[in-house]
């Protein structure tokens, strides 16, 4: 961390407490251990020409072992080779899994991979992609041998290829299950047993959250996002030995104020907070995986926006959104037809990122413009990623800045919110009266910071020597 993250900015001290990695203590997870030999050396190792062409191909080396296939609108206009790579993608996020088996005159895909012909494994993995002239032969082989060893899943799935394959067991069905022994914060490898059932014959009592992927079928199942196996089926290189992923009630933290907290239980934002710290004691295997790191962030955003948005969807009475009158009178209006109508869900202002939530913004920046004048000075602040703190935090983990939006993204706010208490506090401008800023971001992901400053009349405009200089002022470490 660095020490201007530390909570209550206004205090010097010694001993300073983060609110960003752990909300101050409250969340403790599973630390990822050290991956398998051959990924570890895959994913760290910056000299030897096949670990160079895993780190360049890893997204499609992790999407050829993935169980499940990625629901997405991916936005291909972005990368034309003229910038760092950018993950976008549009529309919501989902996973999707299908049959044990793959229909007939039907190559398999996905997780039928690992049960179906797995003779011809390696051939079968390099024709579902069309860059396999990039890929390396000897790399599919090695990380294959790791995930029968090491991943859960991939053993699980071995195991119903042989039940398959023997001639006593004429109908079988697998059953991922969504609970687990462990409360969440535990360091417990899920076993065999506690990942997924092998069901003969009819259905057993399931929970609703538990996947039945049927032996022939030509329709897809949907993954709940709350399933634990979300993520490592998705990211079996993130996840190697079946790491869990997030789950319901994962308790807090013991500590002395539980009882009077509010909320007991780990977000899915908490969660992902979590994850992408970086600690001595822990595997930095996400935070290595450079292009797959990028999409596993842009995946976790769009859970937590899913599970927002199922929140607001479900307690629609307690937000309080039958007291939008214009909405109602217009749900009421005698001449909607009956075909246009039905269950409206109505997003308040407080979601972030909603129609409403802009509208009030823009509504409050105008009303501050009303009350104080014209502003006087329009002031941008743009992200640079060879700042000194950035290059020297990911030169330590022989990376680049390309490889570590986490990285540009906190050092940015420091740097901001250290521009604004210059504003506001160090007289450089003289007497501020009001301020406004909206932070955004470049087509290649880099932030920056619009800022329209109010003076009080009698202040005269500064020297713009005096604020390049106060910009480009290092941050300490800690």
């Amino acid at each position: 961390m660095w020490y201007d993250e530390r909570i209550n900015k206004d205090k010097q001290t010694n001993k300073p407490r983060f609110s960003l990695c752990c909300s101050d203590g409250k969340i403790q997870l599973p630390l990822l251990h050290e991956p398998p030999h051959p990924l570890n050396h895959l994913l760290f190792n910056n000299q030897d020409p096949k670990a160079k062409n895993f780190q360049q191909y890893i997204r499609i080396y992790n999407l050829m072992f993935a169980f499940t296939s990625p629901g997405i609108k991916f936005d291909k206009s972005y990368n034309t080779g003229k910038g760092p790579p950018t993950f976008r993608i549009h529309g919501q996020t989902h996973h999707l899994i299908g049959s044990l088996l793959p229909m007939p005159n039907n190559p398999p895909k996905f997780a039928q991979l690992y049960i179906y012909d797995t003779d011809n494994e390696i051939i079968n993995r390099l024709s579902q992609n069309p860059m396999n002239d990039m890929l390396d032969e000897r790399i599919i082989i090695v990380i294959k041998d790791m995930l029968n060893h090491h991943n859960h899943y991939a053993q699980r799935f071995r195991m119903t290829r042989d039940k398959l394959h023997s001639a006593a067991v004429p109908d079988l069905k697998m059953k991922l299950i969504s609970q687990r022994q462990t409360d969440g914060r535990l360091y417990n490898l899920p076993t065999t047993t506690e990942v997924a059932a092998l069901i003969v014959g009819d259905e057993h009592s399931t929970d609703k959250r538990d996947i039945i992927i049927e032996k022939q079928s030509g329709l897809l199942k949907r993954i709940h996002e709350l399933h634990p196996a979300y993520l490592p089926l998705q990211y079996p290189l993130l996840y190697p030995k079946g790491e869990d992923g997030y789950r319901l009630n994962i308790p807090h933290k013991d500590h002395a104020n539980i009882h009077a907290a509010k909320r007991k239980q780990v977000t899915l934002r908490k969660y992902f907070s979590y994850r992408l710290q970086s600690r001595t004691d822990e595997a930095q295997t996400i935070l290595h995986s450079r292009r797959l790191f990028q999409q596993w962030i842009v995946d976790g955003y769009c859970m937590i926006e899913s599970q927002k948005l199922n929140y607001v969807r479900q307690h629609q009475q307690q937000l309080r959104v039958d007291k939008y009158i214009n909405l109602t009178g217009s749900n009421d209006h005698p001449e909607t037809l009956g075909r246009d109508r039905g269950k409206r869900i109505i997003l308040p202002s407080s979601f972030v990122g909603g129609q409403r939530y802009m509208e009030q913004l823009y509504f409050d920046g105008m009303e501050i413009c009303g009350h104080l004048g014209f502003p006087d000075l329009f002031l941008t602040m743009t992200c640079n990623p060879t700042w000194p703190e950035i290059q020297r935090k990911v030169t330590q983990s022989n990376l680049t800045s390309n490889n570590c939006p986490d990285i540009i993204t906190r050092v940015f706010k420091i740097k901001l919110n250290q521009l604004m208490n210059d504003l506001k506090h160090g007289n450089i401008f003289g007497n501020i009266i009001g301020y406004i800023y909206t932070i955004e971001w470049q087509k290649r992901g880099l932030p920056h910071a619009h800022i329209l400053i109010f003076l009080h009349p009698s202040n005269k405009l500064p020297n713009p020597h005096d604020i390049d200089q106060m910009i480009s002022a290092e941050i300490p470490d800690k």
